[in-house]
């Protein structure tokens, strides 16, 4: 239950981020063996939140600054490196 609610707020406080932003660079979500991308965010500082839901269900968090570097909280086995973009739609002050 924590989770879910973890992910319901995530989802619910970042999808106003596209509302309200502007272009951006941020990084794009990369593929990852053994995992689904279930939601990708723009988080604040240009960062990328990629969420991932695994073959047993479980979920794997995996953030990237706007350089497409995995930063910190993410899971252990996040792609350390992923392409980037200018096609964001996220900023805040």
């Amino acid at each position: 239950m924590k989770t879910f609610l973890t992910v319901l707020a995530a989802i619910t406080s970042l999808s106003a981020c596209t509302l309200i932003g502007v272009h951006a660079k941020c990084a794009l979500c990369p593929s990852m063996k053994g995992g689904q991308l279930w939601s990708t965010k723009c988080a604040a500082n240009h960062n990328t939140a990629c969420l991932y839901k695994r073959t047993d269900e479980s979920l794997i968090y995996c953030y990237y600054n706007m350089d497409g570097a995995v930063s910190g909280g993410s899971f252990g086995r996040c792609p350390q490196t992923t392409q980037t973009d200018a096609g964001c739609f996220c900023n805040y002050p």
